[in-house]
C-alpha cells in the first residue's frame, strides 16, 4: 500500500512542478506579447496615424483569435486507434481451477524457497 502513496505523492508533485512551469510559461509569453504590441504601435503611430495603428492591431488579434479558435474547434482525425484489449481468457477453463493451480504454484514456490540449496 505504501508504494501506492508513494507513486500517487510522486505524480502529484511531478502534476504540481508541470503546473508550475506552465503557468510560468504563460505569464513570460503574455508579458512578451504585450511588449510585442505597444512596440508595433508605436511603430505603426509614427509611420502612418494613431487610427491607422489601432485598426492593424485590432485586425490582427481579431485573425489571430478566430485562427485559435478554429484550431481549438477541429476535430482531429488522424487519432490513433484504441490499444487492442488482452485476448479473453479460454472458454473451457473454470475460475476455481485456475485459482486452485495458482495456490498450488505458490504452494510448491514457497516448499522450493525453503530447502536449502546443495
Amino acid at each position: 500500500m505504501t508504494g501506492l502513496v508513494s507513486d500517487l505523492g510522486r505524480r502529484a508533485r511531478l502534476a504540481a512542478r508541470a503546473a508550475a512551469f506552465s503557468v510560468a510559461g504563460i505569464v513570460f509569453c503574455a508579458t512578451g506579447l504585450a511588449f510585442l504590441t505597444v512596440a508595433l504601435w508605436v511603430l505603426l503611430a509614427a509611420e502612418q496615424s494613431v487610427l491607422a495603428a489601432w485598426t492593424v492591431l485590432g485586425l490582427l488579434y481579431l485573425v489571430l483569435g478566430a485562427a485559435f479558435m478554429l484550431l481549438g474547434g477541429r476535430k482531429d482525425r488522424t487519432l490513433p486507434a484504441p490499444a487492442a484489449t488482452a485476448p479473453p481468457p479460454a472458454q473451457g477453463v473454470e475460475p476455481f481451477l485456475r485459482m486452485a493451480e495458482a495456490f498450488a504454484v505458490g504452494m510448491q514456490a514457497g516448499r522450493d524457497a525453503r530447502r536449502p540449496r546443495r
